[in-house]
């Protein structure tokens, strides 16, 4: 069975939200409704994987880091159902005066355009948060820090994010998806990829993509993104390898683990469980 996990579960996953998104489209369904229903999917079943055949045991959530996570979720939430509300309304209003570009394209097509666009600018926005200079860089860390400050990785700490953060990665999806005209097929195949590669990302059991690794960012890539080396600490794709491999930032190094997740000089920055202090850290000193 763990061999199984190992090497087949991925690629099920993956071939179960395309094939979601193909039923959903071709009866008709409520996308909304599938796409709920599909992320409640994934997250049950990584959540389970992960408590059966953790990779490392001391990366797996505590009940006192499910806490963290959840005081995040109830800051970060609110910040994206509402983001989302408004950029619902801004399509509405785009929709009434604006041809979409990509509207009559095939719906495969559409989903690869969307996603190589919205991966440039998530990719160049996460980078500029890690390497970016001055004052501007530096106000992008401490508003992306709070992602990097837990010692560990797991599916539930996916969530683990400053509100700044999650309202400008929300934005960067939904802004594409809307001056481009996507159509809401391929919204939703694009959409479950994205959760898909998010969840799998930070899922801590050993798994094997393979040659998958070099087209989609996942569980062996982006490990390596929160290496507390700052060699390793690469990969700065969401979803997509693509941006990472044109740019030079893309580290894979197969059956090779981080030593250890977090930050360098950890000491400097808040503890991650004090929210107030992680949450406020841009706006000081």
């Amino acid at each position: 069975m763990k061999k199984i996990i190992t090497y087949a579960l991925y690629p099920f996953l993956l071939f179960a939200v395309l094939a979601i998104a193909f039923l959903a489209i071709n009866f008709n369904s409520d996308y909304k409704m599938v796409y709920g229903i599909t992320t409640i999917f994934l997250v049950f079943t990584l959540i389970t994987a992960e408590r059966i055949y953790p990779l490392k045991k001391e990366w797996q959530m505590t009940r006192k880091s499910f806490w963290r996570d959840l005081k995040f979720i109830m800051v970060d939430a609110p910040i994206i159902a509402l983001t989302k509300a408004g950029f619902g309304i801004l399509a509405i209003y785009y929709s009434e005066t604006h041809v979409g570009y990509f509207t009559k394209l095939p719906i495969w097509l559409s989903v690869i355009l969307f996603l190589l666009v919205f991966e440039f600018f998530q990719y160049w926005y996460h980078r500029l948060s890690h390497t970016g200079k001055g004052r501007i860089g530096i106000f992008l860390w401490k508003v992306h820090v709070a992602h990097h400050l837990p010692d560990k990785v797991y599916v539930v700490m996916h969530a683990v994010f400053n509100p700044i953060n999650a309202f400008l990665t929300t934005s960067i999806i939904q802004l594409p998806l809307i001056l481009m005209g996507i159509p809401p097929e391929a919204a939703l195949i694009a959409t479950l990829l994205i959760d898909l590669q998010s969840l799998i990302s930070h899922f801590n059991v050993n798994i094997k993509a393979g040659f998958l690794n070099y087209i989609f960012i996942g569980t062996e890539t982006h490990r390596f993104h929160h290496s507390a080396n700052i060699n390793e600490a690469k990969n700065f794709g969401n979803t997509l390898a693509i941006w990472d491999i044109v740019f030079n930032t893309f580290y894979y190094k197969p059956n090779i683990v981080p030593e250890k997740l977090g930050v360098v000089n950890e000491g400097e920055y808040p503890n991650s469980e004090k929210l107030f202090d992680v949450i406020t850290l841009p706006f000081r000193k």
